[in-house]
């Protein structure tokens, strides 16, 4: 037998009744698939126990993931083989802690609520991949190498030591929040996943055959920061200009670290390559830069918006390669890095 763990948030706000005909309609399956366990509800969060056959917990597990009352599904944990069950007399115990008074239910509640704000708190710092595996019940910390082919994005902020001299710390505040919201909105409305912020830049990655994608992202990314610059009232977001680099190929995915800190990232000359083309985007005045790599996985209507720029020797390459951008007159920058130093610190001035 097997037993499943999980919470989950309500997908809308539910009723008290609504979640007793939860309650029926899951005693009446269990009952029909030999399933026990117990459900509380608290503060918009499920909280649940499933315990049965493997099989018949798997089924509702996974028709629990269709259900459109929930959301954010998170296994907690999952117990193989177990030789008994704890919930026998239970074919669905339900609890609704917001209603009950009950003094010994206090503790309970004040761990759900705890445990449900670790939760979306692992939300926001853990890799979406690592998050995934524990969500699914795996264990990332026995995760080994994987070699898989991504398109891999290198975005960084152009001026950024500059900024963190001068700015007040709301001021350095209102522009990462305005560069990375901008950024991650146009990565994952595109397909992509930010795999790791690296002070004030990122790594992100899109499916190999999704290299169109990674440059609307990018484009998009560009666009959206030369519409704030025009547009913005707070004196930093208008020198707000940052340089992207993608490659595409073979990469190495995996944990990092030792057993005191672990880090799960990628790794690979196409995760080197997209951080040095990032860096080329100063030399070359352009603020997307490509590899032959990406520039062959793009589709036929997408090269004819390729433009060369020439060729360029990445630290610890032997030779040179020819380096690309799309044809945009947004992506050329209207400042050298030294005038958007400049302008920072004249900005600024007293």
């Amino acid at each position: 037998m097997k037993r499943v763990t999980y919470i989950s948030n309500f997908a809308r706000v539910l009723t008290a009744r609504e979640i007793m005909e939860i309650a029926e309609v899951s005693a009446r399956n269990n009952l029909k698939h030999n399933l026990t366990g117990v459900l509380f509800c608290f503060k918009g969060i499920f909280y649940q126990i499933l315990e049965g056959e493997e099989k018949a917990v798997d089924n509702c597990l996974n028709s629990i993931k269709t259900d459109p009352r929930h959301a954010n599904i998170h296994i907690l944990n999952i117990e193989y083989n177990i030789p008994q069950r704890n919930y026998a007399s239970w074919k669905m115990k339900t609890v609704d802690l917001d209603k009950n008074t009950d003094p010994l239910i206090t503790p309970i509640r004040k761990l759900l609520d705890t445990l449900s704000r670790t939760h979306f708190t692992l939300e926001k710092y853990v890799p979406e991949e690592v998050l995934r595996g524990i969500q699914s019940g795996q264990d990332p910390l026995d995760w080994g190498f994987q070699r898989e082919r991504k398109v891999v994005l290198f975005c960084d902020m152009i001026g950024s030591t500059s900024f963190a001299e001068i700015l007040e710390l709301d001021e350095m505040k209102i522009l990462l929040d305005t560069y990375f919201d901008i950024s991650s909105q146009a990565i994952y409305r595109s397909g992509g996943t930010i795999e790791k912020l690296i002070g004030d830049g990122f790594m992100a990655s899109f499916p190999y055959d999704q290299a169109d994608a990674a440059v609307r992202a990018s484009v998009s990314i560009i666009e959206q920061l030369v519409a704030q610059r025009k547009k913005a009232q707070a004196p930093q977001l208008k020198l707000l200009y940052a340089g992207i680099g993608l490659s595409a190929g073979s990469i190495v995915k995996g944990n990092i670290g030792s057993a005191i800190k672990k880090d799960y990232t990628l790794l690979g000359d196409v995760v080197n390559s997209a951080s040095r083309l990032e860096s080329a985007t100063r030399k070359f005045g352009h603020a997307l830069i490509f590899d032959f790599r990406l520039k062959k996985q793009l589709s036929d209507k997408m090269k004819k918006q390729v433009e060369k720029l020439g060729r360029y020797q990445p630290k610890g390459r032997v030779k040179n390669m020819s380096v690309y951008t799309i044809k945009n007159a947004q992506i050329t920058f209207d400042r050298t890095p030294k005038q958007i130093r400049e302008a920072i610190q004249d900005l600024y001035a007293g």
